[in-house]
């Protein structure tokens, strides 16, 4: 049977939405076993909701309590570093955005310095800096390439570095 593509949003039949809800919460407690397991961590769920009275906690309240005791004892820092509200999370989009833009731009240009290099425009005063970087570019490629020369003259296993 295929899946197909879901729509978040509140299911309006209460008895579809709870069959849901108890599917679903077996799975995410399935795959919270098999972290534990595969991963040899230690883990915990709390789960509240309508269909039940008071919390549901996986796998036992003791061990729930051990780990929450454990992360309470933790500094403040630690507790919060991985902690992110919606704000911070588009604020670290935005962050991991700008600096994948900036990586393109800086390949841009140099793909640009190497055409002008390669131009017959290279007598031209508005290039001077540019093709001082450029020629920088070229020397790191140059490096580069005899540093695996050598490696394959003395044999040693070679590394892609891209």
């Amino acid at each position: 049977m295929g899946r197909r593509k879901v729509t978040h949003q509140l299911i309006s039949d209460n008895a579809t939405r709870r069959v849901t809800f108890r599917k679903r919460k077996h799975g995410l407690l399935k795959k919270l076993n098999e972290l534990t397991i595969l991963c040899g961590l230690r883990a915990c769920a709390i789960i509240y909701s309508d269909y039940e009275e008071g919390p549901e906690v996986w796998p036992n309240r003791k061990e729930v309590r051990v780990l929450l005791n454990r992360f309470r004892a933790l500094p403040v820092e630690k507790q919060t570093k991985f902690m992110m509200d919606q704000k911070d999370l588009m604020n670290r989009m935005i962050q991991d955005a700008k600096k994948r833009l900036e990586k393109e731009q800086m390949h841009s240009r140099a793909m640009e310095l190497g055409l002008i290099a390669s131009s017959n425009d290279i007598r031209d005063a508005d290039y001077s800096e540019d093709l001082i970087k450029a020629a920088d570019v070229v020397e790191k490629k140059i490096k580069v390439i005899r540093e695996r020369i050598k490696a394959v003259e003395s044999g040693a296993a070679i590394l892609m570095i891209e």
